[in-house]
């Protein structure tokens, strides 16, 4: 697990790795869940701190996410002798009261009736509330061990861009069904693969290589996103000279509608591959690339024309889009909403990449956040309660009396909302040279405050997929014995050693 902020000032991002632990059983969502809890409450970190928590798309994070992100507890909780009561402890408390106190009622009743006609010195059962609330403690936490799963409370979920991208770039474009695009596709990347493997393996073949096209060639990864993209582009660059060299291997020459169809597949995958590099960014790279990226990806491949051979491919990573980012082409989803809001604080997009038929649902989405933001910035701001309103439970029967809100209380109201509209609208309207930097930012407090609210998520899980490497070095054959924290603490220290 890794950790990302935004200094409120200098706008730099920091970056640190909280854990890298080893799962015990089966990865299911409910030992991820107890897994990732028992991290954040490591560190003392509480949830209503954390923006959104970034994963890969497999089902066991989503359903996690899903069954424990709403078990959200109330703000409003009463704490006493290291006990906190909320509404459904209350409930199982006053459970028990009910069970154990049953008869204390009966003899309350019966003591009311007669209460003119019993003497002042007849006895009375007293009732000890001590013991009652201890019957009632111990049957709570009874209850708790029974139930583990509700102290797992988990934040804001949304799955990794770019590993999204990577499955449209994979799986959807496999299921394919045109036959002449997969008669030509089969037979281009058959001779390629042939060629990478005997590089590979043979020296010979490497050096002949070599001595022919003065470089070296990279060669497909199936964990490393755009390498496949990579490998045919370097290909492409050396042209005739990979003629000679399959001449030289004596391996089977790609025809020439081949090379066609391999030019035509670097123009259509090219504006993926970009969108993934941008994605996996960390230092600048923010939430708000997310949209305007898929977009322009979508409008991209619609504007390529002259297409012979990739056409299905171009059709189906456009079907892939719209499938796995329907919340970005139709903005009136709900989850659309982070989407939306980090990309218009983004002073390099604002409403620019927002369909025409959605600009006034953003822009107003937009201005509805600046006035909550407002509304919250203004309350934590208040004035400090003193001395002289200590008191002031004595004329709540007055206070009462009258309207619930003062013409005063009002007319400030109204001047706060009005205030964030024109903020938000004279940002957007802000034409300044240094316009695209985040510095313009610090002339609108509240656009800020919603930048850094819904931008310090950043799109990938990226980061979390670079520990790896530190891991191959850290854990190297003389180290094979190192037991998980010995090998945790090293990760940690080699990751944040920059950090600190």
């Amino acid at each position: 697990m890794t950790l990302h902020y935004i200094e409120e000032k200098s706008y730099n991002r920091f970056s640190y790795v909280l854990a890298c632990q080893r799962i015990e059983g089966s990865h299911n969502y409910s030992n991820i869940a107890k897994c990732i809890s028992k991290v954040m409450n490591s560190y003392k970190i509480n949830v209503t701190k954390i923006t959104h928590t970034v994963t890969d798309n497999a089902s066991n994070f989503g359903k996690a996410f899903r069954v424990y992100a709403q078990q959200f507890a109330p703000p409003e909780t009463v704490s006493k002798n290291n006990v906190t009561l909320d509404a459904q402890n209350i409930n199982i408390l006053m459970d028990a009261f009910d069970q154990n106190t049953e008869h204390h009622f009966e003899l309350e009743s019966e003591f009311l009736q007669n209460d003119v006609e019993n003497d002042p010195d007849d006895i009375i059962d007293v009732v000890n509330v001590s013991d009652i609330l201890t019957i009632a403690s111990n049957n709570y936490n009874e209850y708790s061990e029974d139930n583990d799963d509700l102290d797992i409370i988990l934040s804001n979920h949304i799955t990794c861009s770019a590993h999204t991208l990577n499955l449209v770039a994979t799986i959807d474009t496999s299921k394919i069904t045109n036959n002449q695009y997969k008669i030509i596709s089969r037979s281009a990347f058959g001779k390629l693969t042939a060629f990478w493997n005997l590089v590979s393996r043979s020296t010979m073949a490497s050096d002949v290589v070599f001595n022919i096209c003065k470089c070296k060639f990279p060669l497909p990864v199936i964990t490393r996103w755009n390498s496949f993209y990579d490998a045919i582009k370097k290909i492409m660059l050396c042209g005739e000279k990979i003629i000679e060299c399959f001449e030289k291997l004596k391996l089977s020459q790609l025809k020439t509608t081949e090379w066609n169809f391999l030019e035509e597949y670097i123009k259509v995958m090219q504006p993926l591959t970009t969108a993934l590099d941008k994605l996996q960014g960390e230092k600048s790279c923010y939430l708000g690339y997310v949209a305007p990226t898929i977009i322009a990806i979508r409008r991209i491949l619609l504007n390529q024309s002259h297409l012979t051979y990739c056409k299905p491919l171009s059709l189906s990573i456009i079907k892939g889009l719209e499938k796995r980012y329907s919340f970005i082409f139709d903005l009136n989803d709900p989850k659309s909403k982070p989407y939306i809001l980090s990309s218009v604080t983004l002073p390099k997009f604002k409403l620019s990449w927002v369909p025409s038929q959605f600009s006034d649902i953003c822009k107003n989405l937009f201005l509805l956040e600046c006035n909550e933001v407002c509304s919250i910035m203004n309350t934590e701001s208040g004035p400090s309660t003193t001395d002289n309103d200590s008191g002031d439970e004595f004329y709540t029967p007055i206070s009462n009396s009258q309207l619930s809100t003062s013409p005063l209380e009002s007319s400030n109201q109204h001047r706060s909302e009005n205030l964030a509209s024109v903020q938000g609208l004279s940002y957007l309207n802000s034409k300044k040279k240094d316009g695209k930097d985040l510095i313009i930012l610090d002339h609108y407090p509240i656009v800020k405050h919603i930048f850094l609210k819904y931008n310090t998520t950043l799109p990938s899980s990226a980061p979390v997929e670079r520990l790896f490497s530190n891991g191959s070095q850290i854990l190297t054959p003389r180290r094979n014995r190192l037991n998980d924290k010995t090998f945790e603490m090293l990760m940690c220290l080699k990751s944040n050693k920059f950090n600190v």
